[in-house]
């Protein structure tokens, strides 16, 4: 589904990614764990296109969207990574539209889909969050929680292939945080290939297949959850652990 290989990234004279290398089966869900600074959310915004990565090469089921540090045309560009969605950290909703303008604008301007289409699936997307009741509301009116569960929403109506999620608890309290963790193990039920960069060690242990742990601008293990919290080869990953639990 996804391969990434020696990706680099600096800005200026600060090195941010130093040779980051993984993979993603389609079906997985990967989290990303790692102290604040790691790279990992840069890592993220590389894949998708949010920011140039300096060397490496992204495919994205076989398609390249950089190859040897040179990213493909723009317009490839679109076309490769509008397989990946992304939920941001700080929702990023648009606070002039109603939640259900929120779903609807992207998939009419960019997909071209009809509006009666549009208007139906995000009904259908608001239902599977739990907020169907709140299709007409503005963002101002809504929790934390639900902003990022309408975030959620927005990004399936473009009917990705694959979801990246850039740390997106780090700003609710617990009760906020559980409703949004609940419709992410929701969609890892349904076996939506995932990639997460999160501190919720709970969910990681619980809900991902594989978990990556990015220190010191590199990918220092990877495995499955079993072999990175409870059996973890690097001293990193058990001091990182140890002073999260």
């Amino acid at each position: 589904m996804l391969e990434v290989r020696n990706l680099k990234k600096s800005f200026g004279d600060v090195q941010v990614l130093d040779g980051v290398s993984f993979s993603v089966e389609r079906g997985e869900a990967v989290a990303v764990i790692g102290p604040s600074g790691g790279g990992k959310s840069t890592m993220l915004r590389c894949m998708i296109g949010l920011e140039r990565a300096d060397g490496g090469d992204i495919l994205i089921e076989g398609e390249p969207l950089m190859e040897n540090g040179v990213y493909v045309p723009d317009r490839r560009m679109r076309k490769v990574s509008a397989k990946m969605g992304m939920v941001f950290q700080a929702f990023n909703l648009f606070p002039h539209m109603t939640v259900l303008d929120n779903l609807t604008a992207a998939p009419i301007a960019v997909r071209g889909m009809t509006k009666k289409d549009a208007l139906e699936q995000a009904r259908e997307r608001l239902h599977e969050v739990g907020l169907s009741e709140k299709a007409g509301v503005y963002p101002r009116a809504l929790s934390g929680g639900q902003k990022q569960r309408v975030a959620i929403a927005r990004a399936l109506m473009m009917q990705p292939d694959m979801l990246l999620f850039d740390e997106p608890t780090s700003s609710l309290d617990p009760q906020l945080t559980a409703e949004v963790l609940a419709v992410m193990k929701k969609l890892v039920a349904k076996r939506m290939t995932m990639i997460v960069v999160t501190h919720e060690m709970g969910f990681a242990r619980e809900a991902a297949d594989k978990v990556l742990f990015m220190c010191d601008r590199e990918i220092v293990e990877q495995g499955t959850t079993s072999e990175v919290f409870d059996h973890p080869k690097d001293p990193r990953i058990r001091d990182f652990i140890s002073s999260i639990l």
